[in-house]
């Protein structure tokens, strides 16, 4: 059994710390000399994966049977002991306990339940905590019932009755914003409901996160998730913003419309006495696709002169019916400086008309901020993909983005966790099929450590990865698929690299996000409780490079795995990461970290 990693202590003595000196590259200073002023403001809980509890392996297809075959479990048992996450998500269907459909007649010996209360079972003797939710329950009626709510919570008092205390999060149903007929408002009246229910109960309404909406909104437009928009319903008629500020003399803005069109959507005047208006000529850069689904186009504009003594700055968007166009940040300049409205709400203009919308009205990416600022829960979870195959352009986008939603977040909320509950790689929006063959290449192992450093240097909590053993049975997402008779259940390239990163950045972590070469991606970590560290460098180049580490070690022994096109070591019974390499070293004055082209390294003092 592989259990959770245990933490190496650094070796104390002096002789043996002389010998190696002379073998690392660069000299050692005082223990914990550094100064670390590169720390993330995250409670890190972990990353993880979701997880369909069901077993598929009988020759008949069904969903579900009385006992996993022992060999079967514990292949299974085994990969996730060795991953050690630090969060789960597991989801369940009504029909597995309600199949009558009579809220509070259950039947909690069905097949699926049996695997679910095995599951859960596991991961409680293993440490690892769970989140959970519902699948369906999209009818609106019964959604926003009190029954709905009843339904719920009994379900979670079994796991409690049970005692799986590992299962820590409930998070409603599962993406409500893309449920037909779902509105924000049936949201906000669904989990008053839950907190009544819980209440009830005798449970804390803590454990009620989300609201687990799909596709957070923090992709399109650089993770301002409440930037100021005027939507398609008033792009009809003009609509205007002004500032009121002495002394202008400048001012940028960024911009986001969709779809892609010609023609001027959006003016910019000046005025001394906010009366007479001059118009100002703009300098603007070409429109640039963003990395989201349904697109957006960015725009920066400026100035290319501003009159003097001017006091007021009014922008107007022209009538343009069927046009969306939105406003993320504004930066007034003055001669002592400058002020950045980041548009996340009107407080910093003088005057706006009313066709504006914060949050989006209608749009599903809003639910995230505006339940966050309505404090309906204690903490906020939603998904998260990168929906091209890859990272994009720019490629380091994902942390620009997530740190900005982070940072709204945790403001809106005074400062409660944020979790990704879904996150990973999808095909193209063009693609019908979504193809998910893209998972058993080589380089989604590095796509995969590429994000998950990104994501865990812009702040979140947690990260859960799409998925651990697949759910559709055509859909290949999995580190590896279910057990089935043709199948056999092979692990697929990127189980290396985000096994490795559940495992040695466990919950409790502080993270440090230091200074990055181009194409390179660095991640420091502190482990919890310990002396020990992990260092994980993501090389997007076509060639190798050289990353200097500065950190408060003392002289550590280090672990080093490797993940590259042509030195991946692993365990060749289990096929688990073994390491590469090992080093003696201290990083307090800084020592260089080697990592390969278009490769994963990780450093760590555990084992």
């Amino acid at each position: 059994m592989h259990t959770k990693p245990t933490l190496r202590r650094a070796l104390a003595a002096p002789v043996a710390a002389l010998a190696l000196a002379a073998t690392v590259l660069a000299p050692t200073a005082p223990t914990h000399a550094a100064v670390l002023d590169d720390a993330v403001g995250s409670t890190w809980l972990g990353l993880g994966y979701n997880q369909d509890p069901l077993y598929r392996g009988a020759d008949d297809g069904s969903p579900g049977n009385d006992e996993w075959p022992r060999t079967e479990f514990g292949v299974l048992t085994g990969r996730t002991d060795y991953i050690s996450p630090g969060l789960v998500r597991i989801m369940v269907n009504r029909p597995w306990f309600n199949p009558s459909g009579t809220v509070g007649s259950y039947d909690w010996d069905t097949p699926q339940m049996k695997n679910v209360f095995r599951i859960l079972a596991h991961y409680k003797e293993q440490g690892t905590n769970v989140m959970t939710g519902m699948w369906g329950l999209n009818d609106p009626a019964f959604y926003v019932s009190p029954e709905a709510a009843t339904l719920q919570t009994d379900l979670v008092r079994k796991f409690q009755a049970k005692g799986y205390t590992n299962v820590v999060r409930y998070n409603g149903i599962n993406e409500p914003n893309n449920a037909k007929g779902l509105k924000y408002a049936d949201w906000v009246t669904a989990t008053a409901n839950l907190r009544t229910a819980f209440g009830r109960a005798g449970l804390s309404a803590d454990l009620i996160g989300g609201p687990d909406t799909a596709e957070a909104g923090i992709a399109a437009q650089e993770g301002d998730l409440g930037l100021q928009s005027v939507p398609v319903e008033a792009a009809g008629t003009e609509q205007n913003l002004v500032w009121k500020k002495a002394g202008l003399t400048g001012f940028s803005a960024r911009f986001y419309r969709t779809p892609e069109a010609d023609g001027v959507h959006w003016t910019f005047q000046a005025s001394k006495n906010g009366t007479q208006w001059t118009d100002i000529d703009l300098q603007q850069t070409p429109p640039v696709k963003t990395n989201a689904t349904t697109a957006w186009y960015r725009v920066d504009v400026s100035p290319r002169a501003f009159p003097e003594g001017i006091k007021y700055l009014r922008l107007t968007m022209p009538p343009r019916p069927g046009i969306e166009r939105a406003v993320s940040a504004v930066t007034l300049f003055t001669g002592s400086g400058a002020t950045t409205d980041p548009m996340n709400d009107l407080t910093k203009t003088d005057s706006h008309s009313a066709g504006w919308t914060y949050p989006g009205g209608s749009s599903v990416n809003d639910w995230w901020l505006q339940s966050a600022m309505d404090r309906e829960v204690a903490q906020s979870e939603a998904h998260f993909y990168v929906h091209e195959v890859d990272l994009g352009s720019p490629p380091d986008y994902p942390e620009a983005t997530v740190t900005e939603a982070v940072r709204q977040l945790k403001e809106a909320s005074n400062g409660g966790s944020v979790i990704l509950g879904e996150t990973g790689m999808k095909a193209p929006g063009e693609d019908p099929d979504k193809d998910y063959s893209f998972t058993g290449e080589y380089a989604h192992g590095v796509r995969m450590a590429d994000l998950a450093v990104q994501e865990a240097r812009a702040g979140v909590d947690g990260a859960l990865a799409w998925c651990l053993d697949g759910y559709d049975e055509d859909v290949q997402c999995g580190m590896w698929d279910h057990f089935k008779p043709q199948s056999p259940a092979t692990l697929r390239p990127w189980f290396y690299t985000w096994s490795l990163l559940c495992r040695y950045l466990p919950p409790g972590t502080q993270m440090y996000a230091p200074a990055q070469p181009t194409g390179v991606r660095v991640l420091k970590a502190k482990l919890p409780g310990t002396d020990g560290w992990t260092f994980v460098l993501v090389n997007r180049n076509t060639s190798p490079a050289r990353v200097s580490i500065t950190a408060p070690t003392g002289r550590i022994e280090l672990d080093k795995y490797v993940y590259s096109p042509d030195n991946a070591p692993t365990d060749p019974a289990t096929g688990f990461p073994k390491p590469a390499d090992h080093l003696s070293a201290s990083f307090d004055n800084g020592k260089e970290l080697s990592v390969g082209a278009n490769a994963v390294a990780v450093f760590t003092t555990t084992v």
